[in-house]
């Protein structure tokens, strides 16, 4: 068996592991079931921009509002009574990295425009006891109202909407279910991948890569690598390419517009939802001419996996992790 298959497996794993010193089970529970909390983690007191929100006991009905929180909660083996749809490959809120954890059963309830106008009183008649509303951009007008329904969680004050490193979402949720070393242990499971990737592909140490996405007008949107969709290059090894680094500030993307688009050379170039855009591509003349797309150092990604990138966790980066090092491999780099 290949290193790459080694990894493959150990990556699917993780989600499955035991948490053996908790003594805890994370067999999934029903939708609205909950795992038990390890002993002495709740009450717990989570600190966010609107203030704080205290959980005192186990939450039996948790409502999935951020995008990637609903699997978290799969990920620790607890089954959100409402998740998130978004804007791509599905609208159910569960997407193909996911389907394994709900072991065949139907999904829960859907919370449509999750990351814009969601309808709060569909939260409401979820009939939460708790709210998770970590990767989302929640102001303080919604977060008042979710807070009259249930007890709900935010990212930490100091942190940019839609720029939460993975880790810290994991393990915001789970100290929010009572589950902090549960989390813990999904962390250093997935760390553990991607030091076995990095050490498997030594060549993409220091080699410059970037994550884009084709707008209209010819305009290519590149995400900072502390975006969601940046996270994953660096977690592998890559880095931003020196014409790019000092562009994004405290922004989730840079916009490079199709005269200027000499900024797009790297090492490797990734495409975000690349079938969706293929034609219009290879039809640009000044995107076919960079080198790094003749030298066939391009990867393309499907709506699946860009879905998967979007929103880096314990079951999406398995996913994408193992899709991307495939294409990877296809390149002159790989």
């Amino acid at each position: 068996m290949n290193r790459r298959a080694i990894l493959s497996i150990g990556l699917v794993a993780v989600a499955g592991i035991a948490i053996g010193c908790s003594g805890q089970s994370d067999e999934p529970s029903g939708a609205g079931g909950a795992a038990s909390a390890e002993p002495g983690e709740l009450p717990v007191t989570l600190e966010h921009a609107y203030g704080s929100t205290t959980i005192s006991e186990t939450p039996q009905r948790i409502a999935a509002v951020g995008i990637g929180d609903t699997d978290v909660l799969l990920s620790l083996g607890i089954t959100p009574v409402l998740v998130p749809a978004w804007k791509g490959s599905v609208d159910t809120g569960i997407g193909a990295w996911a389907q394994p954890s709900l072991d065949g059963a139907a999904g829960p309830p859907v919370l449509a425009n999750a990351v814009a106008d969601f309808d709060v009183e569909a939260v409401a008649a979820a009939a939460p006891d708790l709210i998770l509303a970590v990767n989302n951009a929640i102001d303080e007008d919604e977060y008042r109202k979710l807070g009259a329904i249930a007890p709900t969680v935010l990212h930490a004050p100091d942190q940019t909407d839609w720029m939460l490193p993975w880790q810290d979402v994991t393990t915001r949720i789970g100290a929010a279910v009572g589950r902090p070393q549960a989390a813990a242990e999904r962390i250093a499971s997935v760390e553990n991948a991607f030091a076995a990737a990095r050490a498997d592909n030594p060549q993409f140490a220091g080699r410059s890569a970037i994550l884009v996405r084709a707008m209209p007008n010819d305009t290519f949107r590149v995400y900072s690598p502390t975006s969601a969709r940046g996270q994953m290059l660096t977690e592998l090894g890559f880095t931003m390419p020196a014409q790019l680094r000092d562009r994004f500030g405290d922004a989730l993307y840079t916009d490079v517009s199709a005269e200027n688009l000499a900024l797009l050379e790297a090492d490797l170039l990734v495409i975000d939802n690349y079938d969706a855009s293929s034609e219009r591509l290879n039809a640009l003349p000044t995107f076919t001419a960079l080198d790094v797309v003749r030298s066939g150092r391009m990867v393309g990604l499907d709506a699946v996996t860009s879905d998967a990138v979007s929103m880096p966790n314990p079951l999406t980066i398995p996913f994408v992790v193992d899709d991307l090092l495939e294409r990877i491999s296809r390149t002159s780099i790989g």
